[in-house]
């Protein structure tokens, strides 16, 4: 198994370097890897995606959405 095909579909906190060597901190999930180099990520805030380097990731742990403030909040989905 690759290194974080585990956390594709879960809701993560993401930590990275980005390219100009500054930490940030994202919540959201990822779609899928490519290969064993980097995989895409999709932020919950923006809806971004992105593609971001395992060399670049700092740390990778399941959310905890409890803790999250309301407006932070899933809206509910009204085209259903």
């Amino acid at each position: 198994m690759m290194q974080y095909d585990s956390y594709i579909g879960k809701v993560i906190q993401l930590t990275y370097s980005d390219l100009d060597g500054e930490r940030v901190c994202e919540i959201g999930s990822i779609l899928y890897t490519l290969k064993n180099r980097a995989f895409v990520f999709e932020t919950m805030s923006e809806g971004r995606q992105m593609i971001v380097y395992n060399r670049h990731v700092v740390e990778v742990r399941e959310a905890d959405l409890s803790s999250r403030s309301p407006e932070h909040a899933f809206a509910p989905d009204q085209f259903a």
